[in-house]
């Protein structure tokens, strides 16, 4: 006897279906986006889109200090300390903004996920339904 005719036989007896089939599926609460998910998606974003600029004018500003002043030690100073350092806030502005865009499609998975387990409970109501006429 096939899954299907083995819960629409219980369908018809009155009896409840076995944990984690369709009806358990169809019983999961809906995924919200919370507050705290909300907040760390806008200050990922936020750093992001705030420290990559300022590394690049770090950068910006090491060179100009760098190309006028003839001392090799002054020059080491800003390439150590604009440089460097803004290479670093570069990178991690770069880092929390692709954070802030992981989260995003981990959230936007979710939600396509239990809209496809909810079409997957009704198909499998539907085919009880049916089978049970039979």
């Amino acid at each position: 006897m096939s899954t299907a005719k083995t819960w629409a036989a219980r369908a018809v007896a009155g009896t409840a279906r076995p944990a984690g089939t369709a009806a358990g599926v169809a019983a999961r609460p809906k995924t919200r986006t919370t507050e705290s998910e909300r907040l760390m998606q806008q200050g990922l974003s936020l750093a992001g889109s705030l420290l990559m600029p300022l590394g690049l004018v770090a950068i910006g500003l090491a060179w100009f200090g760098a190309a006028h002043t003839p001392y090799t030690f002054e020059q080491v100073a800003y390439l150590v300390s604009g440089g460097i350092g803004g290479l670093a806030l570069t990178t991690l502005g770069g880092f929390l903004f692709f954070g802030s865009w992981l989260a995003r499609i981990a959230h936007q998975q979710r939600q396509q996920t239990e809209l496809l387990a909810g079409e997957i409970a009704r198909l499998a109501d539907a085919i009880l339904t049916l089978e049970a006429g039979d």
